[in-house]
């Protein structure tokens, strides 16, 4: 199938010398001008889906009856089985084939998408959001494998970019599309178009997949490591499901004790890691990519700046129950930041190679400001408007956050050998999933500890307001840690015998 993914292409690409780890070649090779937008469909349609399913939850409770746990699990079943599933399917791509595994994640995914918009009860439903997470932990680290196989480190950025471009217009559909699509309420059918839209989406990337994605798979990973599956979704599990849990349900003591037993877990899955590469084996995770600075300490920057996403979560609390938006207009609120993200995510990669290097702790840092700065506008504001004000101070939030994260990707990965890319990119994904979900659960206690059982506009800004503060205190910290990871690495090159 790679020769029928190389009859379309109108663009150039480098590709590797064998003669050298250093040194990349000017040979010509065919690449499709829609490999991108083919990748990054099912993208949009896993990262519209976390946004969309959150204007469900009125229309859920009247016409399926679910209960205020039935509406937390059908969020947080697809986080639990998309978080711990990641790292095992972007090694499934090394293994079986990464065009393979990305196939299998959008059939997944779009055939539970279809079993969610069926559901007749909530527990199907939840059921069906869990096979969702499934679908979307095979299918996503593999755009990330593909672009590190495929892409020439100088064009990279610029497919990373589009990740960018792909999300923030992504988030700001996800609120504006859920709420019109109820509203209109097509067919009678309500909710249930919410799940509805993947289908077809899904369905036209499924079917470009084979003539526009070369197949590649590692040279050495030939078998899973069941082992390290096993140990690695007990490690992830113990510290996702407090992560998730925890709050609603009050912090109770066997909480503490999961992050607790999260620990040894994550101990004997280094241990049987290393057992398994002292034998020559293949491991789920290489633990040498550890050895390189910029991937380990790119992935704590990575989980420390996830945090700040928390940010998106609680602006829709303080948008809807403080200041009593509409799902709607909570939405249209959201725009002028994820335009600003797209903006900057596009702006970013045209940079000279030289500014591109300070580009994430330039954006955690202008973050971070933008933060501080809805605090002051908060603070300052009588009457509990959303203010023009209010507005452009959030715009830098976004348009940093635009600015860090895509080079951040780029930079953990960029040194990571071709044989381990799919391994490497879904612990990179995993490391953003639990800097989301503990940054939810975190900062989001601190919110609800100061709002209490408050009212009003005021209250719910000052409880706002003190995690803004935290989560810049975040955005600063990931800025220092990045500045550590960022160094001169060449990329390694992609053997030939790697590529079907």
């Amino acid at each position: 199938m790679a020769s029928e993914a190389t009859e379309t292409d109108l663009t150039f690409r480098r590709r590797p010398s064998l003669s050298s780890q250093m040194d990349r070649t000017e040979e010509p090779t065919r690449r499709s001008r829609w490999l991108l937008p083919v990748l990054f469909a099912p993208v949009f349609m896993v990262i519209l889906d976390v946004f969309i399913v959150n204007v469900t939850a009125p229309s859920l409770r009247s016409e399926l009856g679910a209960s205020d746990s039935d509406l937390q699990w059908v969020v947080a079943a697809y986080l639990l089985t998309y978080a711990v599933s990641l790292i095992t399917g972007g090694r499934l791509g090394d293994v079986v084939g990464r065009r393979r595994m990305f196939k299998l994640g959008i059939a997944g995914f779009t055939a539970a998408s279809a079993l969610c918009a069926a559901a007749p009860d909530p527990t199907t439903l939840i059921v069906a959001r869990l096979l969702q997470g499934f679908g979307g932990a095979a299918m996503w680290p593999q755009v990330l494998s593909i672009i590190q196989v495929e892409f020439a480190p100088a064009e990279r950025p610029r497919a990373f970019g589009f990740q960018g471009l792909v999300q923030g217009v992504a988030a700001v559909a996800g609120q504006i599309v859920g709420g019109g699509l109820i509203a209109l309420d097509l067919l009678g059918l309500g909710w249930r178009w919410v799940f509805l839209i993947n289908i077809p989406v899904g369905l036209i990337a499924l079917l470009s997949a084979d003539r526009l994605i070369p197949e590649s798979r590692s040279e050495s990973a030939r078998r899973l490591d069941l082992a390290g599956v096993a140990l690695a979704t007990a490690t992830l599990g113990l510290v996702m499901i407090p992560a998730v849990e925890g709050r609603d349900v009050g912090w109770p003591t066997w909480t503490f004790g999961a992050f607790a037993a999260a620990l040894p877990a994550a101990g004997l899955f280094i241990a049987a890691e290393r057992r398994i590469a002292a034998r020559g084996g293949a491991p789920l995770l290489e633990l040498h990519l550890f050895e390189t600075r910029g991937f380990r300490v790119g992935l704590l920057s990575a989980i420390v700046l996830y945090f700040v996403i928390s940010f998106f979560f609680l602006l829709g609390i303080y948008l809807q129950d403080g200041l009593g938006l509409s799902a709607l207009e909570s939405g249209l609120a959201f725009t002028p930041i994820a335009v600003a993200f797209v903006s900057s995510s596009l702006a970013g990669p045209r940079l000279a190679d030289g500014a591109r290097e300070y580009l994430p702790q330039i954006g955690a840092t202008i973050a971070a400001a933008g933060l501080l700065a809805t605090i002051v506008v908060i603070q300052s504001t009588t009457g509990g408007a959303v203010s023009a004000w209010l507005i452009l101070a959030m715009v830098p939030i976004g348009g940093g956050l635009g600015l860090a994260i895509p080079p951040l990707i780029n930079l953990v990965l960029r040194a990571v050998p071709p044989a381990d890319a799919g391994a490497a990119s879904g612990t990179l994904v995993t490391a953003q999933q639990l800097g989301n979900a503990l940054g939810v659960a975190g900062i989001g206690t601190i919110f609800f500890g100061q709002l209490g059982s408050a009212a009003g506009a005021t209250a719910y800004g000052d409880a706002f307001s003190i995690s803004l503060a935290v989560q810049a205190a975040f955005a600063l910290t990931a800025a220092a840690l990045v500045s550590r990871a960022r160094h001169t690495v060449r990329a390694v090159p992609v053997p030939a015998s790697e590529r079907a």
